[in-house]
């Protein structure tokens, strides 16, 4: 009992903080303001500083009874609400994979969840810094219609790094690319490094120019360009309600409480009754803050009209930054097709067994299986989204899909994987079309932000995996890819694992 108290409490704590340095993030971002001067946190209505027992994570809000110390102003429901939703899905994560075990590939010790946390923990990690970028991104893609691809970078590096270092015996249960898949995985991710590195120098010196120019129009001009920032400020955080606020807490205490029991032993709950609830809370919270008109709404609309004319030029155009990426992974095809030595060397190297150190989470440690793992998914699940857009764009005239959107299904796949990306990208079109349906009477505007319908579709299907894959038509529809799109015609190379 002691046991599981503690490591409850642990994560609901790790999920409270993040969701705290969420909200500075959330609110900074935006307004263009820094994330690292100040340091601290400040009332936006009296700039007082907020001294640090007034900003303990939903604690000091409560005890506060919603208002600043200093100038009794009511603190935005926004930041409790972000709060406690961190600490929720934390929670629902520790519970699939640690607690009620649904998921397969990760350990179901039964020494303990101390000895099931010390096996798997960098996955859970992974997933943890996944969903707070999604939630932080969602948040901002409600308000602006717009993804920060610094969250989505977060994501990918941390993934690629934490799946090297998760490879245990029991995790190749979890989804492993073939090695025909995982060599073009990474000979077009090399492609995609080369092009993006390019870019990304390339308009480095443009905005030096651009700055350079623009510094004596900036100087004669001051008051209209502080105009103009005040202008793009976002509207407020008052909203969702009080008692949304107090909904989210209440369920994160029950949740707490349910856990500890099933963990326990003493109440036989069944692990979809938990984790359907919060769900909902989730998905009703979206719609609520789809309900709100917004000036961004009209905005994205009309640059979606005005940007028509070129749509079709415009992803033929990205399709030529992508064409390295795709002669470097059709190198790689090649390479795997003869077969031979090359590929007997990719599948020893892929499998290479790593000094564990005296760690038991690093029994039959593969890194480069990592590796593989996490750049295949990442790779995939972005080829998919990037399909969809240049489709679906030159058969419709206009932009079907953000970019942001391809970089969070990206970063999607390198942690959760493709398969999770693929089947969430389904289930995403069909809550987005509820929740237009629902916001419509409420929003008279075409516009929709996708990135809160991909994050908690993600997360249903991240929770609810492998109850979903045993449908008879997910069962069917994988293993087709798979065997069509993913293996290369290459039979697995030395009993190489998916």
């Amino acid at each position: 009992m002691l046991e599981t108290i503690w490591w409850l409490s642990f994560w609901t704590a790790i999920g409270l903080m993040v969701g705290s340095f969420l909200n500075a993030v959330i609110y900074r971002i935006p307004r263009q303001k820094s994330l690292r001067s100040p340091l601290w946190s400040a009332c936006p209505n009296c700039h007082n500083r907020i001294a640090w027992y007034d900003n303990l994570p939903i604690l000091s809000f409560t005890l506060l009874r919603g208002r600043c110390r200093n100038c009794s102003v009511p603190i935005a429901t926004f930041y409790p609400v972000i709060e406690a939703l961190m600490a929720i899905i934390v929670l629902l994560l520790l519970d699939a994979f640690m607690i009620g075990c649904v998921r397969g590939g990760l350990s179901a010790s039964q020494v303990g969840l101390s000895e099931r946390i010390v096996l798997d923990w960098p996955i859970l990690v992974g997933h943890i810094i996944l969903f707070a970028c999604l939630l932080a991104m969602s948040a901002i893609d409600l308000e602006h219609y717009w993804v920060d691809i610094r969250f989505t970078n977060l994501v990918t590096i941390c993934g690629v790094g934490l799946h090297m270092l998760w490879t245990p015996g029991h995790s190749l249960d979890w989804h492993r690319p073939w090695e025909s898949t995982a060599v073009v995985s990474i000979f077009a991710f090399i492609g995609l490094a080369i092009v993006w590195l390019t870019f990304s120098i390339w308009m480095h010196e443009e905005e030096d120019e651009e700055a350079v120019e623009a510094a004596p129009l900036e100087a004669e001009q001051g008051e209209t360009t502080d105009a103009a920032k005040q202008r793009r400020q976002p509207p407020s955080l008052a909203a969702p309600p009080r008692t949304a606020a107090w909904i989210c807490i209440s369920l994160l205490l029950v949740l707490f409480a349910v856990l500890l029991l099933k963990e326990s032993g003493d109440v036989p709950l069944r692990h979809a009754g938990r984790a359907i609830i919060p769900l909902l809370m989730i998905l009703g919270l979206v719609i609520a803050a789809s309900t709100t008109s917004r000036e961004a709404d009209h905005e994205i609309a009309e640059a979606i009209d005005e940007e028509s004319e070129t749509a079709r030029r415009m992803v033929l155009s990205e399709l030529l930054f992508l064409l390295p990426a795709i002669t470097f992974g059709l190198i790689g095809c090649w390479l795997m097709s003869l077969g031979g030595e090359f590929a007997t060397r990719v599948s020893e190297a892929i499998h290479t067994r790593a000094p564990s150190f005296g760690f038991s989470m690093l029994r039959n440690w593969q890194p480069f299986l990592g590796l593989a793992t996490a750049i295949s998914g990442y790779m995939i699940a972005g080829a998919m989204g990037w399909t969809i857009r240049i489709v679906f764009t030159l058969a419709f005239g206009k932009e079907a899909f953000g970019t942001g959107d391809i970089h969070m299904m990206a970063a999607a796949g390198c942690v959760a994987g493709w398969p999770v990306v693929l089947i969430g990208f389904v289930l995403t079109c069909g809550l987005a079309l509820f929740g237009w349906v629902v916001t419509l009477p409420f929003k008279r505007t075409r516009a929709l932000p996708l990135g809160p319908w991909l994050s908690i579709s993600f997360l249903v299907v991240v929770i609810f995996a492998d109850f979903i894959l045993q449908w008879p038509v997910v069962e069917r529809v994988i293993p087709v890819v798979e065997y069509y799109f993913l293996e290369n015609s290459q039979p697995a190379i030395l009993g190489g694992i998916r």
